[in-house]
């Protein structure tokens, strides 16, 4: 029965391989490419020696992505798990790591996350976004803590150089009582430049008390107070309103979370002379939730919050045309804090703790020969409540000139503090989980171009050996450090634009996420994953194209009711229609097939809907 099943849908996996995608197309990658969030400066992709996937502005708009894990879901290694209505909570597994042990930054500012580690990624707009950097493997030695997974760094749109001011309105609307308005301007005048977006989204969702609002203001602000010297503001404020039914089984009418987000950061940027940079970054964020009509045991009425205070310096020299060595210091406070009207041992405040990070690294980056690059970078970390941690990284790439070949590999060492959740008893959590959780990570890769530069094929097998991995017992805990823990597998990507009106992408991730301690798999870890596009352009202002997730070979719950879920392949039709310069219609249909699925058991994923819109710029 398996066998036919995997049949039938390798046959319709065939299918959507040879036809159309409505997303804008990955194009084949260009070794060119600049990415920031390997190195913390500007450098070539190839010469990180590191795993980047980028997501530009683009394609978040011809892929109509509206939130972050829409744009996630086609980043190899990368598995997003949501409980199926708009806003609910989203898992996220980087490389089969643990959902907080990836660090989420906006322009490389952390931002606070929630007493579980997480960051709110499911209430994340992309309105204001410019691309999206996802950087895959051990990342402590630049960025320190929550980084066994790799880091995601949101970067943001800005009006600087723009010759004439752009604003464009948006709007869609479609199935579960969907709308979406967006409004947003960017553009420079004289010394001054702005980026601002406003959105606002509604839905009602499929099932009992899965509506969700959501509004998000978003803006960055820039001066050129002389030709070496700028200053930017970053600002940004969302809330969302969600209805929180719970599994199938609960179908609670009545569970409400509301959660708000806002942050203020302040960047100075010294070019100190055409080979120095330096710059010094302030970032305060707060993080608050209010969930209702909870049950006792996680109290009624109960209000979180976590504030994060960051302060960064960071000095890039470029030593000689081939060597830049960059060099900072890093310090963070971060507070956190739960009351409630019923909580749970005692009313009141049962959670109120803060703690205190600094820490420096440096980093070199060299070309010793012709296309061969050396990388290696170290930090040391310094917390009020952990102990110190020293990690570092080593990396080479080697670009043939014959074949534009790219080798690369490294290795690096990462560490994650556990989090408020995982250590305070409140929260069902153990006080005594101090020591923090340890990585050692290797990836090896090749990628090569062909046919021209119009196509590109990559591999990277990647290896995690984790220490102290905090892991779940049902049905509250409790929760326990298992000894060893190990995540590696094989990331594979092809890219083919043969022409300006057709082309095709597919990714394919083989992961093994195992708990060797006690023998068993890490829950909601896909063994296999494969994603692909297929774009079409039969007419100029026409695009319509495909999109498929294919996931297989499964397993979730906990303990004893662990067990295999369904596989599941999902379709994604979308349409673009260039009516004038100004004027944009597109359309998409999510879910094509009507597959019946749980990305997280017993919290069924949303069936078919269909979307349509448009974009007016002027």
């Amino acid at each position: 029965m398996y066998l036919q099943k995997l049949r039938g849908r390798a046959f319709v996996l065939f299918l959507t391989l040879g036809s159309i995608h409505a997303a804008e197309p990955q194009k084949p990658v260009e070794l060119t490419e600049r990415v920031v969030t390997a190195t913390k400066t500007e450098t070539e992709r190839w010469r990180t020696a590191s795993s980047v996937t980028v997501i530009d502005r683009k394609r978040i708009e011809q892929d109509q992505l509206p939130l972050l894990p829409d744009a996630l879901r086609q980043v190899p290694g990368l598995t997003i798990a949501d409980r199926g209505t708009p806003g609910s909570v989203n898992g996220l597994f980087l490389r089969g790591t643990n959902s907080d042990q990836t660090l989420v930054v906006i322009d490389g500012r952390p931002i606070p996350a929630n007493l579980a580690g997480l960051y709110n990624i499911e209430t994340m707009s992309l309105d204001n976004v410019e691309r999206i950097e996802v950087l895959r493997g051990p990342a402590a030695s630049l960025y320190g803590g929550k980084t066994l997974g790799g880091v995601i760094n949101i970067i943001t749109r800005s009006g600087r150089g723009l010759e004439k001011p752009e604003t464009t309105l948006s709007w869609e609307g479609g199935s579960f009582g969907t709308s979406r308005e967006s409004l947003s301007t960017r553009g420079s005048h004289g010394i001054y430049d702005w980026s601002l977006d406003l959105s606002r989204q509604d839905t009602q969702g499929y099932r009992i008390n899965s509506q969700m609002q959501l509004n998000n203001v978003a803006g960055k602000f820039g001066v050129q107070l002389a030709d070496t010297l700028r200053f930017d503001l970053d600002l940004r404020y969302y809330n969302a309103d969600v209805g929180a039914p719970g599994s199938l089984a609960a179908n609670d009418p009545d569970d409400h979370v509301l959660t708000e987000f806002w942050s203020i950061s302040p960047r100075l940027e010294w070019q100190t002379t055409e080979r120095w940079i330096q710059t010094l970054t302030y970032q305060f964020g707060n993080f608050r939730q209010v969930a209702s009509n909870f049950t006792p045991n996680f109290g009624i009425n109960s209000r979180s919050t976590s504030r994060n205070h960051f302060l960064e310096y960071q000095s890039v020299l470029k030593a000689t045309d081939s060597w830049t060595i960059t060099a900072g210091a890093w310090l963070q406070d971060i507070g956190y804090s739960r009351s409630s009207d019923n909580a749970f041992p005692l009313e009141g405040y049962d959670v109120d703790q803060a703690e205190t990070n600094w820490a420096v690294f440096l980093q070199s980056q060299a070309e010793i020969l012709p296309g061969w690059n050396l990388l290696g970078s170290i930090r040391h970390d310094a917390y009020s409540d952990f102990q110190d941690a020293t990690t570092w990284r080593l990396g080479t790439s080697w670009k043939l000139p014959w074949t534009k070949t790219v080798l690369h590999a490294n290795y690096g060492t990462a560490f994650g503090p556990a989090s408020p959740q995982n250590r305070e008893a409140a929260l069902f959590g153990d006080p005594t989980f101090i020591k923090p959780e340890l990585s050692k990570g290797f990836e090896i890769g090749i990628e090569q171009p062909f046919a021209n530069d119009k196509a590109s094929l990559s591999l990277t097998w990647f290896h995690n050996n984790i220490q102290n991995l905090i892991v779940f017992l049902p049905p509250f805990g409790p929760l326990q450090q298992i000894n060893q823990a190990r995540t590696q597998g094989l990331e594979a990507a092809l890219n083919w634009q043969p022409c300006e009106g057709f082309g095709f992408n597919t990714q394919y991730t083989y992961l093994d996420a195992d708990d060797l301690t006690a023998g068993t798999r890490l829950v909601r870890r896909p063994r296999h994953t494969i994603t692909a596009e297929t774009w079409v352009k039969p007419v100029n202002k026409l695009r319509l194209g495909l999109g498929t997730m294919y996931v297989i070979d499964r397993e979730d719950g906990f303990g004893a009711a662990q067990q295999d879920v369904e596989d599941y392949l999902r379709l994604r039709l979308t349409a673009s229609y260039q009516v004038s310069k100004n004027l944009e219609i597109f359309a998409r249909v999510e879910n094509l097939l009507g597959e019946r699925y749980s990305e997280v058991l017993g919290f069924p994923s949303m069936r078919t809907g269909a979307y349509a819109g448009f974009r007016l710029r002027f």
